[in-house]
């Protein structure tokens, strides 16, 4: 699952760079995301509903993918845009397992 600060329908601030934490119950090694993942689209804020299609996530600062292993985490920092502000957002984790973890929130 994921961790705080993206626990929930987090909010953010748009523009900002959002670290993902979030947890593959034991290393599961370094190449993890399936083509064009992470990903993100605006969703309606009510529903969730999709507004646009996915698209791929960039990373903040050149930042990679990480992992802790005293914590189980997995981290990626993602680089948000100012054009978000007062939007929802679902930002997506697809694994090369074929499974994906979507988790919804908005920008202020």
């Amino acid at each position: 699952g994921f961790f705080s600060p993206l626990a929930g329908d987090a909010q953010r601030n748009a523009g900002a760079a959002a670290p993902v934490k979030f947890s593959l119950n034991g290393f599961k090694g370094m190449d993890i995301f399936a083509a064009g993942y992470p990903a993100s689209r605006q969703v309606v804020c009510a529903t969730g509903a999709p507004l646009s299609a996915l698209a791929t996530a960039t990373a903040a600062g050149g930042s990679t993918l990480t992992y802790d292993p005293t914590t189980d985490q997995y981290g990626w920092v993602w680089k948000t845009s100012p054009a978000w502000r007062n939007t929802c957002r679902e930002f997506v984790v697809g694994l090369d397992d074929g499974t994906v973890h979507p988790i919804r929130f908005s920008f202020n």
